[in-house]
């Protein structure tokens, strides 16, 4: 039975899986030895481009050179091709049999673009497929296009493989992902044609998001809610800490094909988990495959030490619940994502998140393809810009939970606009500014990343919610194809790919500023509670300090877990406040039907709180007698000698006798207190019992129980 309703709750797929162990010996393992490894190397599958596609410094070849002057250093021979100090595609057009060189060209010479191919810098890497396919001058927008096309691929195959999670279950898709992963890179690396190279990178890139996505819904679905915060945590963390060693792989490869091995081969290594692996029983039940999901439940249960398999009853209730689950969505009005247009604050929201989306994966992904046109070594940048997630993440989650959701992505935003506006103002000889910009700005847009992950969803009615949070980051990850162009630009000015972000930032800082805290209010249930949500809000609001809670559960606020074991002076101001407050009275009187409170008593009372207080502290041994279920005791119960309080728990009047007691009693000598629990009134005979005993009509029944008075010391 519900304490707070007195109904019987419904039983949620939550309360099965509490039974059987909701973060036991079973998901911890999974934590270990499948999460944390998979996660470490999932972003070498979509990050390994910005190595693979690797522009290094180049230049024309010229083989009468290599012909008449063999023993040239890499310096002098650049020197010679070059007409400028970084001119990649031309050189002088001169016969060089006849050029007595003297260590300065000509500036009569003639210059022509660069007909025999090019000659790369090999410091980093002895191979990249740009310099494989020679992605250069002026085919150097297909190095730009390779790396849209993954974009492309993951535009596409987020709902398809979303779609199919759902057709054939969350592990199938998941290794099936994999499969496709490890294939398509490994073919785009041994193709012989550019195109079908292409084809197979656009492939590749089509499971980019969505094996994070299935891979973490996996576990999500296999824990306690009260450990779903603990998991994105965990995820995260891998996921960052995966970054940070990807520089390092890619530093050891020094080839894109090595690279793209090592990424194929950790990508087939996933499949080996096609045996350890489980598949989600919530999807089991969903698809009436009641006995696959009850025997995963048995295996969770005896791996956390539980006894819910024994007896058989476990079937019987994943059937129970499957039946009832059905019953319930076969008589659900379907919602679709036309409702997000049909609604005008629904779809002010809708339009303000997904812009959100496109400002912040834009600048994100921006900032860590444009490593290599920072200053300095481009792994120990990759590196750094990687590694500032973790301390941003960290305070993005206290800042969400102090201050809130809104104006922890304004503060986000605004200090990814600020940081890639540095590298604008700043002379472009102070090459450092670039890097300590990127750092500070990816923070930002990680930090941002964090908040609307958590606050999204939470603006949007349930029936929308998934629908609308996966709309808004398929058409921000959408926006990421023209990353790899902005990037590009960089050949024209150092700083417009930051002039760049910084507009966009500053853009969606503004949007982000018109979106409600969601911050401990009652998330929207119905299209019609989002449209008044937070609707009168003021705009310079935070959240709230205290979860809003229902009028109908006001009556348990933190009183019904009260004990003699947890109260403490806290709870006791807390709990004087609480009668001293009309408002809150109002509310708890109207639900409990007790007599109506008088105001003019309560505001007495107020007045005299601190004095009372003061007095209750002079009882024997510190003791603080307090009644917090009495809400409207009559008018010369309070202030009693030594701080006692009349209490009345079901009776709407206490007998006259009772009223007015010594030695900070309630209502009868040495603590005792008179109660009727069915009865309106108390028979005559319990009122003045001694000892500390409570006199109880339950049924016309009398009962006697010991009671234990409540001490703080």
């Amino acid at each position: 039975m519900s304490k707070r309703t007195g109904k019987k709750r419904r039983m949620d797929f939550e309360d099965i899986l509490s039974e059987v162990g909701g973060f036991g010996l079973y998901q911890k393992l999974l934590v270990v030895t499948f999460m944390i490894p998979s996660f470490i190397v999932i972003p070498w599958f979509s990050m390994n481009s910005i190595f693979v596609n690797n522009v290094p410094d180049h230049w024309c070849r010229v083989p009468d050179l290599d012909h008449y002057y063999p023993n040239l250093t890499t310096e002098e021979y650049k020197s010679m091709v070059r007409p400028h100090h970084h001119s990649s595609c031309t050189t002088w057009d001169v016969d060089w049999s006849a050029v007595n060189w003297t260590g300065v060209p000509d500036p009569n010479w003639k210059t022509k673009e660069c007909d025999a191919g090019w000659e790369y810098d090999q410091t980093n890497y002895d191979a990249t497929s740009v310099t494989w396919w020679n992605m250069v001058c002026k085919d150097g927008h297909y190095s730009s296009l390779v790396i849209s096309l993954l974009f492309v691929g993951d535009v596409i195959g987020t709902p398809f493989y979303g779609w199919l999670s759902d057709k054939w279950g969350r592990k199938p898709t998941f290794l099936f992902m994999a499969l496709i992963i490890a294939v398509s890179e490994i073919g785009s690396v041994l193709s012989p044609n550019f195109v079908v190279s292409l084809m197979l990178r656009t492939i590749n890139g089509s499971s980019m998001s969505t094996v994070y996505g299935v891979g973490y819904i996996i576990l999500l679905e296999l824990v306690s809610p009260g450990m779903r915060a603990r998991m994105n945590g965990v995820a995260t963390t891998s996921w960052t800490l995966g970054l940070c060693l990807l520089p390092l792989l890619a530093y050891l490869a020094r080839s894109w094909i090595k690279l793209s091995i090592v990424t194929s081969v950790t990508s087939a290594a996933l499949l080996l988990y096609w045996k350890v692996l489980p598949e989600s029983p919530s999807w089991l039940i969903s698809q009436e495959r009641y006995e696959e999901a009850a025997e995963i439940m048995v295996k969770i249960s005896k791996a956390n030490g539980k006894k819910a398999h024994e007896g058989g009853q476990l079937l019987e209730k994943i059937k129970r619940f499957g039946e009832k689950e059905k019953a319930k969505n076969s008589g659900e009005v379907k919602q679709s994502l036309l409702d997000f247009f049909r609604y005008p604050t629904l779809r002010k929201r809708f339009l303000l998140v997904t812009f959100c989306w496109i400002g912040n994966s834009i600048p994100y992904f921006g900032l860590q393809f444009n490593v290599r046109n920072l200053a300095g070594n481009e792994f120990f940048n990759f590196f750094l810009v990687s590694l500032v997630e973790i301390p941003a993440h960290c305070g993005t989650w206290i800042f969400m939970e102090r201050v809130g959701r809104r104006w922890c992505s304004v503060v986000a935003f605004a200090l990814s606009t600020v940081a890639c506006t540095l590298p604008v103002l700043m002379p472009p000889e102070y090459t450092s500014v670039g890097v300590v910009a990127s750092l500070l700005a990816k923070a930002g847009t990680s930090s941002a990343f964090m908040t609307l992950y958590q606050q999204g969803p939470e603006l949007f009615p349930t029936a929308l919610r998934g629908v609308g949070l996966g709309m808004a980051c398929t058409i921000g990850t959408g926006s990421t194809l023209i990353v790899p162009y902005i990037i590009y630009l960089d050949k024209y000015g150092s700083y417009i790919p930051f002039l760049t972000f910084a507009m966009i930032s500053l853009l969606s800082c503004i949007c982000a500023s018109f979106l409600p805290e969601t911050l401990n209010k009652k998330l929207p249930q119905s299209v019609e509670d989002a449209e008044n949500f937070q609707k009168d809000a003021k705009f310079c609001s935070c959240g709230s300090k205290y979860p809003e809670e229902d009028d109908e559960e006001l009556k348990v606020t933190r009183t019904n877990t009260w004990s003699h074991r947890s109260l403490s002076a806290v709870d006791l101001t807390s709990s004087i406040h609480n009668l001293c407050d009309a408002e809150y009275l109002k509310k708890r009187n109207s639900i409990t039907s007790s007599k109506s409170v008088d105001v003019s008593v309560i505001h007495k009372h107020k007045r005299n709180s601190t004095s009372q207080s003061e007095k209750s502290t002079g009882q024997p041994n510190g003791n603080k007698f307090l009644s917090i279920e009495s809400i409207g005791q009559p008018e010369k119960c309070i202030g009693q000698p030594n701080g006692s309080i009349c209490k009345s728990s079901a009776s709407k009047s206490q007998p006259e006798k009772c009223i007015g007691q010594p030695n900070g009693s309630m209502c009868q000598p040495n603590g005792s207190i008179c109660e009727s629990n069915a009865s309106r009134s108390q028979p005559e005979n319990c009122i003045g019992q001694q000892n500390g005993s409570i006199c109880s009509a339950s049924k016309s029944q009398l009962k006697t129980e010991k009671y234990v008075s409540r001490t703080v010391n």
